[in-house]
């Protein structure tokens, strides 16, 4: 008589916007881990006047600071830039480029904007990275996703920067496959994979099993998590998908221990 097949290991959910997990999923499944990709939640470019009219006085030098929170407002911002078929950003010399995280900097950088501050990857960072300035004299095109949370703009107000802060994407939950929903509440993943609040509270709301080891790629998503109600979640050292990979591995490593 045959020996019984093993159980198959319990692949990770990650569940990022569509077309920005990749190089995730490549590097968790190098490290040898089943990984599946469903989105929580969607992500639609802004378009009209408001966007593209900030870019037009950001070309014409109206402002002191352009501050950049995700690599997925760069892409609003070219595309409102109406730049042609080599789209770059047209940001002045007496402009700052502060970005929020490497990857947000890396993306402004391949637009033609490097960033001269580069934030670690939360709101707060950015705000304790940026000098108090006298009133007035501080003139911020904040662009952001329209679910974006008040700590930049409140914080940067309360260092004296005058703030113009413009919608550049809209994010929209959408719902897991029936499928891969039961299998989250059930306790068929080893780990899920959260980057960012609204990420977060989208599984919450499905139900994650106790079993399943939630993975938060920094503190805003991890506070989410935790006031969600998620089982204690295992935080990244750094807002990059090597960190998100290590957490993972961390996270998996203790719960077998």
């Amino acid at each position: 008589m045959s020996a019984p097949m093993p159980t198959p290991p319990r692949p990770v959910l990650v569940t990022r916007p569509a077309g920005r997990a990749d190089a995730l999923v490549t590097l968790l499944q190098r490290q040898g881990l089943g990984v599946e990709h469903r989105p929580l939640v969607h992500l639609t470019l802004e378009g009209g006047t408001e966007l593209a009219g900030a870019c037009q006085r950001l070309a014409a030098g109206a402002y002191t600071h352009l501050v950049v929170t995700s690599r997925t407002t760069v892409e609003a911002l070219l595309a409102a830039s109406d730049a042609g078929s080599a789209p770059r950003l047209v940001v002045p010399a007496t402009t700052q480029v502060v970005a929020v995280g490497t990857g947000t900097a890396e993306a402004l950088a391949a637009a033609g904007a490097p960033a001269s501050l580069v934030a670690d990857g939360s709101g707060a960072a950015l705000v304790g990275a940026m000098p108090p300035v006298a009133d007035g004299t501080g003139e911020v095109l904040l662009p952001a996703s329209a679910a974006a949370s008040p700590t930049v703009p409140e914080g940067l107000a309360a260092k004296g920067y005058r703030l113009e802060q413009v919608i550049a994407y809209r994010p929209e939950t959408v719902p897991l496959p029936a499928a891969t929903a039961d299998a989250l509440r059930r306790g068929e993943y080893a780990a899920i994979v959260l980057t960012s609040p609204m990420i977060a509270r989208a599984a919450a709301s499905v139900g994650v099993h106790e079993s399943t080891a939630v993975v938060t790629i920094g503190a805003p998503t991890d506070g989410a998590a935790r006031a969600a109600g998620l089982p204690a979640p295992v935080q990244a050292e750094a807002p990059t998908d090597d960190a998100l990979v290590g957490a993972v591995l961390s996270a998996l490593s203790s719960r077998k221990s």
